[in-house]
């Protein structure tokens, strides 16, 4: 009968150990040599982010002294999420990131964004959104405004869970406020209902609610009038693209995607291959009809900045994700550039690959001196 014999490992601990030990050191080498510089718009930065965050305080008075209450999923205490579940509410959506999307600190990240696109003082970018998340509304709309850009604005009702979701205080509401309070400066084009094909019906309609389509025309209607802007109010998704297009004009240096909004974001599953954050180079483009001004824009060479996925865009910029309570104006990492030196990496990359090839190597040579101990001489056999 055989019995089972242990295998050596391929790599004793001590070497492994060493190896964690020269990776660990190397870390803390790369930190410590890293290379902090602030950035260049730094100034303006900050002064967006104050900005935001005043304004924000401002808004907050504004929306209790009309009566509403604050959301318990409103961890900070903003005023500026809406409900879950409303005739408004469109589509799903994490509290967690429309928290995170009010960090005043975004605004700062809408400069720098903005910078880097190559605007100054004067040129044109061209907004979309829909009513998921003020935060960005507020952190766009302000820091065009401190650098002085031209915003023409397309906003669209419908929302996702927790944003703009209150009939008595929505996307609507809020872009007058910002603009009439003196907060931001744009001007508003076209309203229009969103949700599924921008047709302007909540998303439970016949589950929750009923007669959603006429609650999404009164309040588009009265948006318009009260804003001087055009209903957009097409049969096609394809239709509201193109008049969206119409409406933007030439002269555009910038698209800015707030949302998930179908005319910007397209309706399908290949909205989903557009990437976060300020989008320089063209993406595939697909062709079809209804792939959304996202797509549109970057087919024609124009750089296009999408807000949608809160998580990656606050890890881009050092903004802490759903930070209670919440970071105040200029705590964040998105007003420096960090570079770590190349040397130390490359040389700990080096010596922790080296250390775990020398363990590799040794255990075989052990293991073939074990082998060769163990075979039984011609006497034994």
């Amino acid at each position: 009968m055989k019995t089972a014999r242990f295998r050596e490992p391929k790599i004793r601990l001590c070497w492994v150990i060493a190896a964690c030990v020269v990776l660990a050191i190397g870390v803390i080498l790369c930190l410590y040599t890293a290379q902090r510089e602030e950035r260049d718009c730094i100034g303006l930065q900050l002064q967006a982010a104050l900005r935001m965050e005043e304004a924000e305080a401002w808004l907050k008075q504004r929306i209790l002294a009309k009566g509403i209450g604050i959301e318990k999923e409103d961890l900070n205490r903003t005023a500026l999420m809406g409900p879950e579940f409303t005739e408004l509410t469109t589509t799903p959506g994490n509290e967690d990131a429309k928290r995170t999307a009010l960090n005043p600190n975004f605004a700062a990240a809408m400069v720098r964004w903005y910078t880097e696109a190559g605007l100054k003082a004067g040129d044109t970018i061209a907004i979309g959104t829909s009513g998921s998340f003020p935060g960005f509304i507020i952190a766009s709309t302000i820091a065009a405004t401190v650098m002085e850009l031209d915003v023409r604005l397309i906003a669209s009702l419908g929302s996702s869970m927790h944003g703009a979701t209150r009939l008595e205080y929505n996307v609507f509401d809020l872009l007058w406020d910002l603009r009439e309070g003196g907060w931001a400066d744009f001007n508003l084009l076209a309203v229009s209902g969103g949700g599924k094909d921008d047709l302007g019906v909540s998303a439970f309609e016949d589950f929750l609610y009923e007669g959603t389509e006429e609650i999404f025309a009164s309040l588009v209607d009265r948006a318009a009038e009260r804003f001087g802007a055009e209903t957009i109010r097409e049969e096609t998704l394809t239709g509201s693209i193109n008049r969206r297009q119409e409406l933007y004009g030439d002269g555009i240096r910038l698209f800015v995607n707030i949302g998930g909004s179908a005319p910007n974001s397209g309706s399908s599953s290949y909205t989903l291959n557009f990437p976060q954050g300020l989008v320089l180079q063209s993406p595939e483009i697909p062709d079809v009809p209804d792939r959304g001004l996202n797509f549109e824009f970057a087919a024609r060479g124009i750089p296009v900045l999408n807000l949608l996925n809160v998580k990656l865009l606050a890890q881009e910029n050092g903004i802490v994700y759903d930070s209670v309570p919440m970071e105040r104006a200029g705590q964040s990492g998105v007003y420096a550039s960090v570079s770590y030196n190349p040397a130390v990496i490359i040389l700990t990359i080096i010596l922790t690959v080296g250390i775990l090839i020398c363990g590799a190597v040794a255990g075989r040579i052990e293991r073939r001196k074990l082998t060769r101990g163990c075979r039984p001489s011609s006497g034994d056999r």
